[in-house]
């Protein structure tokens, strides 16, 4: 690679970074989930559609989330690579970036889907927007202003081919919960460093800390046990109803609830910013596979795999391209 082909490809890399690019599929993931919910028929040309619209919004929410917070993370070495802190790309550059973002995910939303689906894509993108703002520093916002945006994704994906059924409300839960738990787990692994700047996370709030064990006697440990059982509650819901065939309880008997606890075995005792990075590594996957699981009568045993791999493979292609959430 040339001289000017290497400069441009870093500028490229540096924006991807700026709008967290790495992550994208996590928001398809829930959108398309939605959409298979629904009362409509979805097809491999949706499924494009929206990979389009969730880079777009995915982006919005990862830059302005950078933009926010970038005097606040100059004060972490950590965060030496990050394109804002490292002067790579000026603040107005990413203002700019934030904007065509919105626009874009809009835009596109509007062009393929016309009808009232944006309006929950924009519900979404607005709870995203309060949690960067505001929320990450009021009791209880930090934890579900970012899961009513993830809720809100879901349903939006309904509605972009027909209308919402109980099984996308049941998904729609299940992503709030998994947002939750993933705010809550974050502030668990950073809990030193937000007593310091006053985030009041659940962890900081309950008097944890590295060198406090977790037991059983432990809020944050309940609280973790807690999310568990109501996400399993409205789970297993549609299978009481037999909204579903007993496939999807059966895969959720053999598979996720041996692995959730080994989760819930894994937490307890002493953790450090290590176990507690890696906990979320088991646990998001898993809850992904389970809420598929809720359409494999649409979906099949055999795309079931293929969808789980590029949500997967996605963030592993990124990270060979140097696009990832930290330095290494």
């Amino acid at each position: 690679m040339n001289k000017n082909g290497g400069k441009f490809f870093k500028k490229i890399q540096n924006y991807l970074i700026l709008g967290r690019l790495f992550g994208t599929t996590n928001t398809w993931g829930i959108i398309f989930l939605g959409l298979l919910t629904s009362t409509g028929h979805a097809t491999l040309t949706d499924a494009v559609k929206i990979l389009f619209i969730s880079v777009f919004a995915h982006a919005y929410i990862g830059a302005i989330n950078e933009y926010w917070h970038i005097e606040e993370d100059k004060k972490h070495p950590q965060y030496y690579y990050k394109p804002l802190v490292a002067g790579y790309i000026s603040k107005k550059s990413a203002l700019y970036f934030i904007y065509l973002c919105l626009i874009m995910m809009i835009l596109l939303s509007t062009i393929f889907y016309f009808n009232i689906s944006s309006l929950f894509l924009i519900l979404a993108a607005f709870f995203g927007t309060i949690y960067t703002v505001k929320g990450k520093y009021v009791k209880w916002a930090y934890d579900f202003s970012p899961s009513f945006g993830a809720a809100f994704l879901a349903i939006y994906g309904a509605f972009t081919i027909g209308n919402v059924t109980f099984i996308t409300v049941v998904a729609a839960i299940c992503a709030f919960l998994c947002s939750v738990y993933s705010e809550w787990i974050d502030g668990m692994k950073d809990v030193e460093t937000d007593k310091k700047f006053g985030v009041p996370t659940t962890a900081v709030r309950w008097g944890y800390s590295h060198e406090k064990p977790l037991t059983w006697k432990d809020p944050n440990y309940l609280y973790f046990i807690f999310i568990l059982l109501v996400i399993d509650f409205f789970y297993v819901l549609p299978g009481i109803y037999r909204l579903l065939t007993p496939t999807y309880l059966i895969i959720f008997i053999i598979i996720a609830l041996p692995i959730q606890i080994y989760l819930i075995y894994s937490l307890h005792g002493k953790q450090n910013k290590e176990t507690l990075r890696r906990h979320p590594l088991i646990f998001l996957p898993t809850m992904m596979f389970m809420a598929y699981a809720l359409v494999i009568d649409k979906i099949t045993i055999v795309y079931m795999p293929i969808i789980m791999l590029f949500i997967v493979g996605w963030v592993l292609v990124f990270s060979k391209l140097g696009v990832r959430f930290s330095a290494k």
